[in-house]
Order: C-alpha cells, then sequence, then structure tokens
C-alpha cells in the first residue's frame, strides 16, 4: 500500500474506534493499567490483538519480538509480572513464523547432518537469507539453540508446514524453560502461570484456521498431563460447577484445543 494511503488509514481508523468507544472507559484507566494477561509474543503483522477477543484495552500487556523470546525483553516482562503483577503469563508462537524459517534455515546449512534429516523443506531452502542484515540475524540467532533439539524429530512428520509448526512448538517450550528458571519460584507460590501456545492461521494443528492451541502448561508438555493441568485450572472458576453450561463449553474446548504436534 503507498503511504498516502497508509497514513489516510491510520487517521481514519483511529477516529473511528474514537466515536464507537465510550469516553468513560478511557477515563477508568487515565492514571493506571490493570492487564491480567503478559503476552510475549511474536512481532509477525499477522499476529494481531483480536485473536485474543475483541477488546482487549486494559486486560493484555503485550510484549512483542522476532519469535516470542524472553531474553529480548526480560524488562518488560518483568515490569508486568512483578510491577503490575499479572497472574498470567502468555507465550504465544505462531504457524509459518519468519523467525523460526530463519533459524532453521541456519541450523540445517551449517550442518550436513541436519540435512540429511530434513529433506522435506524444499521451500525453505530456497529462501536467500544473505541480505539480512547483522543487527537482525544477532536477534534471531538465539533461536537456533530450540530449533537444534526439534531438526532430529522432523524425519516422524515429513510436511514442510507441519515441521514449521512443530518447531514453533519447542521454541515455545523453550522459552517458557527460561521463564520458569526466572520466575519458576511465583508459578509454585501459585501467583503466576505460564501458557505455552501456537496461533495456528494455516492449518497445522487442524482444519480450522485462526486458533490458538495451548501445548504447554508450566512446562507441562505431556498431551495427558496437559489435559489434566488444563481442566485443574478451568476448576479454580469461582463457584465451579461442573453441571453448567459454560464448564462444559469449557471443557469441550480443551479436548479440541489443548494439544501438540507429536513427532
Amino acid at each position: 500500500m503507498e503511504v498516502g494511503n497508509i497514513f489516510r488509514h491510520l487517521l481514519i481508523h483511529n477516529e473511528a474506534f474514537v466515536k464507537s468507544t465510550d469516553a468513560t472507559k478511557f477515563l477508568a484507566y487515565a492514571t493506571q493499567q490493570n492487564p491480567y494477561i503478559t503476552l510475549l509474543t511474536c512481532a509477525d503483522s499477522r499476529v494481531h490483538g483480536q485473536i485474543m477477543g475483541t477488546d482487549i484495552f486494559n486486560k493484555v500487556f503485550i510484549v512483542r519480538n522476532a519469535g516470542n523470546q524472553v531474553a529480548t525483553n526480560r524488562g518488560s516482562i518483568e515490569y508486568a509480572l512483578f510491577v503490575l503483577n499479572t497472574p498470567v503469563m502468555l507465550v504465544l508462537g505462531h504457524t509459518d513464523c519468519g523467525a523460526v524459517k530463519f533459524a532453521t534455515h541456519a541450523c540445517i546449512t551449517q550442518s550436513k547432518e541436519i540435512v540429511n534429516l530434513a529433506k522435506s523443506f524444499d521451500k525453505l531452502m530456497k529462501t536467500d537469507y544473505s541480505l539480512i542484515n547483522r543487527e537482525i540475524k544477532s536477534e534471531m540467532l538465539p533461536l537456533t539453540i530450540p530449533i537444534e533439539r526439534g531438526i532430529p524429530d522432523l524425519r516422524k512428520i515429513q510436511n514442510e508446514m507441519k515441521e514449521l509448526a512443530y518447531l514453533a512448538q519447542i521454541n515455545v517450550d523453550y522459552q517458557i524453560e527460561k521463564a520458569l528458571k526466572y520466575y519458576g519460584d511465583r508459578v509454585k507460590e501459585n501467583k503466576l502461570t505460564i501458557i505455552g501456545a501456537i496461533y495456528d492461521f494455516v492449518g497445522a494443528y487442524s482444519n480450522q484456521l485462526g486458533r490458538i492451541l495451548v501445548t504447554n502448561i508450566n512446562g507441562i508438555v505431556n498431551p495427558i498431563d496437559l489435559h489434566v493441568e488444563a481442566k485443574k485450572i478451568i476448576k479454580r472458576i469461582p463457584n465451579y460447577d461442573e453441571n453448567s453450561e459454560g464448564f462444559k463449553v469449557a471443557s469441550r474446548l480443551i479436548d479440541e484445543k489443548v494439544t501438540r504436534i507429536i513427532a
């Protein structure tokens, strides 16, 4: 889109937002914020706020970088956890992640052994990363650590779309490992729950596009244990009632959306 149209869209869309939002909403939080989720996610433009609901105002403290990396923005994360005291940290990766692709390409091109394990990356290997500058590379290269862990499993998948989703999932696991290293005491004290998830807009997990799939809770990744933990969290709802319609809906969604790609 040409810059003039971009600028026009910025003005028009913001004005529409202003006119559709009651002023009291802004005034209520003019001098404070009380979010309940710290969202660490990728800077990718396809990962947008509305996947968390149409209204995330004063609910979600968003931290974004290439590859949803904990180390890149620890200061912002710790402000949300320690100053704002958000009870949930959501580490959200996504399918078709450019940072994961870069790290995967870097791993594959540096190891003949890995090339033999990842022959299905036809599209990825045709991508030329040589023009990426040093600053971009330095931010994304730490992702080769989790990606190297996942690459040997890819022989069991043999589908590029699912393989990249699996590696994004492995990266989320790694970022949660780091988060537990720094904030594990808060998890043990039930002050914080760390949830890992993948936003799937390509259909790697199912043919239902746009879903957030929960793949990790407080470092738990075994599918059976993951389901058990998800249901434990639902039971913490005040006045919890297994026979209520709300619980039945939540249980169904846990069955559908708490899942992992298994290699």
